[in-house]
């Protein structure tokens, strides 16, 4: 059995001020996730977050995201690919909610779909397995951090 590698990702929780997540389904993976990805040689956790939400939806988040956590300590961050073996992600994860209209633009090449979707409503749907802790993660940020947005 081969010894997993690891690889350093990172992502964002974007909620707006009407208490909903955004969530998209890439391309390779119908489930729902939050956006994000691998963190580059060189460079940090935050500015990965920041350039993946960048490339994958258009928006700029430089300055306006807190550290949720780093997560990665549990089986489901271990995906056993068919060429490479077994990788273990550990995410850095990030929040924010932004307020007002979001205007989106898609790199529809990675992702097929992005929605709002109410906090009260993200335990109904298919999650990626990673987000299944990630997303409650987040949720529980929320709950706690809308009060005191801006």
């Amino acid at each position: 059995m081969s010894e997993s590698s690891v690889v350093r990702a990172a992502g964002v929780a974007i909620f707006n001020d009407s208490a909903q997540l955004l969530l998209g389904r890439h391309q390779h993976d119908r489930r729902w996730a939050t956006f994000g990805g691998r963190v580059e040689a060189g460079e940090s956790a935050p500015n990965a977050a920041i350039r993946e939400v960048r490339e994958e939806l258009g928006l700029e988040l430089a300055g306006q995201i807190q550290e949720l956590g780093v997560f990665g300590d549990s089986p489901i961050y271990t995906v056993n690919y068919p060429d490479w073996g077994p990788t273990t992600y550990e995410v850095t994860m990030f929040a924010t909610i932004l307020r007002g209209h979001v205007e989106l633009v898609l790199d529809t090449e990675e992702i097929a779909e992005a929605r709002w979707i109410d906090a009260s409503d993200v335990a109904r749907i298919e999650l990626a397995r990673d987000m299944q802790e990630i997303v409650p993660a987040a949720c529980a940020w929320h709950s706690i951090h809308r009060r005191h947005a801006s």
